[in-house]
């Protein structure tokens, strides 16, 4: 592939800076970050299918081609005006390379093959949450992700109890997933140059998955860290009855002035399941 300033040249990139900034581009050019991330997804599983999402000018894209061979590849595009370059690309690299134009929070990765799939990904800010989110409600055939989000959203996933950054996101991706934060990325390496570093996370289906409730889980967790810094008593109590909310607390051995940070993700999923019988107030 060309360098990053030919490619930009030649397609004019970032041409429409308004564009850019609505789709969250921020394009990675750097050799070496762009190889280190793809050996991260080593080893593929056999006959390994890749799905990327956002792969712009294509550097990740060749990174994973060249480090993972893999023996197809899926290339999740939401910008059109990136077409006539992925055309240019796929004639060089002539391999099993397919681009889908289309918004990927509207596409079930699952829809895409019948085999198992590893997903790696540069996401754009403003939807990584959200795509990983909708990934995690839906492991069905994911063998890994290798991800980079901005190092906020990774700091959230990673947290451990007690932490800051530990909330909801921690949560279900740690129950459903075994997590690891692999290594961070300057802003600087960015074109155009985000305002705030980025890392790289590893997240690894669990192959028993011990959330029965999801559906509660999340109702529980959004409803507790909306309001981490009360007491677990008092933010029940907004949706249950009183004599309810002691009963769960005790049953699930959580002190009533306990706060939702320093309650792990194996004690959420039992107060989940705990209250999943329970009546809300009308």
């Amino acid at each position: 592939m060309e360098s990053g300033k030919k490619l930009i040249e030649k397609y004019r990139l970032c041409a429409d800076r308004g564009r850019s900034k609505r789709l969250g581009q921020h394009f990675l050019f750097d050799r070496g970050i762009l190889e280190k991330i793809a050996r991260c997804a080593l080893p593929l599983a056999d006959n390994g299918v890749v799905i990327e999402i956002g792969p712009g000018p294509c550097g990740l894209t060749g990174a994973i081609l060249d480090i993972c061979n893999p023996d197809r590849i899926y290339c999740i595009e939401k910008d059109c005006s990136l077409e006539s370059m992925h055309a240019d690309f796929a004639r060089e690299y002539q391999k099993n390379i397919e681009f889908i134009y289309n918004d990927a929070l509207t596409i079930r990765p699952q829809s895409l093959t019948d085999s198992n799939f590893t997903i790696i990904s540069n996401l754009p800010y403003n939807v990584g949450t959200k795509l990983l989110t909708n990934w995690l409600l839906d492991l069905q055939g994911v063998d890994q992700m290798i991800l980079m989000f901005q190092k906020e959203v990774a700091d959230r996933i990673c947290s451990e109890v007690g932490t800051k950054s530990y909330g909801r996101l921690s949560i279900i991706s740690q129950l459903l997933c075994r997590v690891e934060k692999l290594f961070d990325v300057s802003n600087r390496a960015f074109y155009p140059s985000p305002k705030v570093t980025s890392t790289v996370v590893k997240l690894v289906p669990r192959k028993e998955i011990i959330v029965k409730n999801i559906a509660g889980l999340q109702n529980l967790t959004d409803l507790c860290f909306k309001q981490r810094r009360k007491m677990m008593h008092g933010i029940l109590k907004m949706r249950y009855r009183e004599e309810e909310v002691k009963a769960s607390l005790l049953a699930c051995e959580i002190d009533e002035s306990a706060r939702p940070e320093t309650l792990s993700p194996a004690k959420f999923v039992e107060l989940a399941d705990n209250l999943s019988a329970t009546k809300t107030i009308e």
